[in-house]
């Protein structure tokens, strides 16, 4: 007879799920620069040879190793946020002008979060769920950056991107 303890099922699935649920799915994403039009882009497919812009010119690359798991989880929180706004902001018949105004202004924003959800899961190459906790829990272990005006979070991936590179003239640095 072997000395080992009998695992109790029951235990032996909860630590499972509980791995599954703070399990990391890591990738890279890429911000591309091009220093001609000085324009700023992400994408999640990485080109080892480089690529031109459509103005000919060679883009300057940086990929950036990230936790998509939790860029996901941010964006569904933005998500939210933002369905949160439209709701809200269709009550508000008195000012119709500006509600339509920051209606279409929040349609953008939630095309861009919904665009950038799917860059992520292309980068990984399958579904990867969000963190299952609460954002406020997870605050911590999330690569938040800041918090705008309007309650989104931006993640370090896409805080002040220009950053990464050396030679982009921002508006205010012309």
């Amino acid at each position: 007879m072997s000395d080992s303890k009998p695992i109790s099922l029951d235990q032996f699935r909860k630590r499972k799920e509980k791995e599954a649920a703070e399990q990391y799915y890591f990738g890279k994403m890429v911000w591309l620069h091009c220093p001609k039009c000085e324009t700023l882009e992400y994408t999640e497919i990485i080109s080892p040879n480089g690529r031109m812009h459509k103005c000919g010119t060679l883009i300057e690359e940086k990929e950036v190793e990230l936790d998509l798991r939790a860029e996901i989880t941010i964006t569904e929180y933005n998500l939210t946020i933002i369905e949160g706004l439209l709701k809200k902001n269709s009550g508000f018949k008195l000012v119709k002008i500006i509600s339509k105004t920051l209606d279409r202004a929040l349609i953008a924003l939630k095309a861009s979060e919904t665009a950038y959800r799917e860059r992520l899961l292309l980068a990984a190459g399958m579904i990867v769920p969000p963190y299952p906790d609460e954002i406020e829990s997870l605050k911590d272990k999330l690569p938040i950056k800041d918090t705008n005006q309007l309650g989104l979070i931006i993640s370090e991936f896409r805080f002040e991107p220009e950053r990464r590179f050396s030679k982009f003239k921002s508006p205010t640095n012309k």
